[in-house]
């Protein structure tokens, strides 16, 4: 078969609809009498999103439901999917730890348990049967304050033999206000020998051309050639790729323009 690495995948947002229908009925969540029909429910999950926000919000929905308990099954259908089904053999798994935690413990506890979540998960992607090499990128998130995010960059360095790099995403509306803020984390995260990259360009309105210097890779950045393309030279001479999610696009309307794709080089 043809063999491939994914980049760029979330955590919150790489779980097959039928797989999420079927744990929320067995586990008598909510949202199961919400949708007692799946056609009903995945019509929901895969209809045109406005804006990025709005997008987001169905990660947010998944992430209620991955706690350490419930992480080595998403985890398990995960990995098993992306190498039966999609020839993958190389997996970039991204997520906030912080949104895997328990939300009745205190900060301090849920900070502490992010070290877990990330090894439940390291531990879980292990499958011989599946041999596929899975490594985490930790994210920053635009909503999590700036200790928060912070702790996320020191537990990626205590957890380099799992986990290759750190992200910045959530709500791109957000990075406006704490750019610098931004900017320091980032150089924080290189000062740790850590790999950076950041949801940038992703939308019209995600433009911040003042973070492209801090980061190894540009998550999405399609806005780049649409918007700014006289960026493109230092981003050339940066030696920086752009990890394009072609599916994302589709599932949202605020893109509006036909996209070319290319390979990117896999961290390691």
């Amino acid at each position: 078969m043809s063999v491939h690495a994914d980049l760029h995948r979330h955590l919150g947002g790489s779980i097959v609809p039928r797989i999420f229908w079927h744990y929320l009925h067995r586990s008598a969540n909510r949202l199961a009498s919400e949708y007692p029909v799946f056609e009903e429910f995945e019509q929901y999950l895969t209809r045109p999103r406005a804006t990025l926000t709005e997008f987001l919000e169905l990660h947010t929905m998944v992430e209620r439901t991955q706690t350490l308990e419930t992480l080595p099954y998403f985890i398990s259908k995960l990995v098993r999917g992306a190498f039966v089904f999609e020839g993958i053999l190389y997996l970039e798994l991204r997520h906030t730890p912080y949104y895997r935690t328990d939300n009745h413990l205190s900060e301090r506890e849920r900070i502490r348990q992010m070290r877990e979540v990330v090894r439940v998960i390291g531990k879980a992607s292990y499958q011989p049967e599946y041999p596929i090499r899975v490594r985490q990128i930790l994210c920053m998130h635009s909503r999590l304050p700036e200790h928060i995010n912070r702790a996320i960059v020191d537990l990626a360095a205590q957890e380099a033999g799992t986990v290759c790099g750190v992200d910045l995403a959530g709500p791109d509306t957000l990075y406006q206000e704490r750019l610098k803020e931004h900017i320091q984390m980032f150089l924080y995260a290189k000062s740790l020998g850590l790999k950076t990259t950041c949801h940038l360009f992703e939308t019209a309105n995600g433009a911040y051309p003042e973070l492209l210097p801090y980061v190894d890779r540009i998550g999405h950045g399609i806005h780049i050639p649409l918007q700014r393309p006289e960026l493109l030279p230092a981003i050339a001479d940066r030696g920086q790729c752009l990890e394009v999610c072609p599916t994302s696009y589709l599932g949202c309307t605020m893109y509006a323009y036909p996209l070319n794709t290319k390979t990117c080089s896999r961290w390691t």
